[in-house]
């Protein structure tokens, strides 16, 4: 069982990829919004994120959502990630534990700080709005974590 903790523990070292911890959705507000989001709504959809905690994202970085068959993936500002994501049919959204690559990006300039939000929004998100669009993900308060548009090219 040991050689097999190594070998799981180099397997993951060599591959350069890292989790993110999941937090635990403590019961969340419903999503409000004109257009009530549920999982057949946003499944096969991508977003490219436009704002996160509260700031633009710079020229030239690039921040994608992709939500396939229980499965987020994308590109976070530099690395790519995926993780497993369920929603509720009363907006209440879930992603579990990110794994992504694991390189640093110098360019283009604050890719590691979208990055960073990026994950901290998939971490914390406990519900969405979805106004035409654009969906912004919500903090278990209802404060907003990141907006995203429709589409992922800028």
């Amino acid at each position: 069982m040991r050689a097999m903790t190594c070998l799981l523990v180099t397997a993951a070292m060599l591959c350069g990829c890292t989790t993110h911890a999941a937090r635990d959705p403590a019961a969340a507000p419903a999503a409000t919004s004109p257009e009530q989001s549920t999982p057949s709504n946003l499944e096969g959809t991508d977003w490219r994120f436009v704002d996160v905690a509260g700031t633009p994202v710079p020229a030239g970085v690039t921040a994608t959502l992709h939500l396939r068959h229980g499965r987020a993936s994308g590109k976070a500002g530099c690395n790519g990630y995926g993780a497993s994501w369920e929603m509720s049919t009363d907006g209440r959204i879930r992603f579990g534990a990110t794994m992504s690559t694991k390189m640093a990006c110098l360019a283009p300039a604050g890719a590691m700080q979208v990055e960073h939000g990026v994950f901290e929004a998939l971490r914390d998100a406990t519900a969405v709005r979805r106004d035409g669009t654009s969906l912004v993900l919500l903090d278990a308060a209802g404060k907003p974590l990141a907006k995203l548009v429709a589409g992922d090219a800028p």
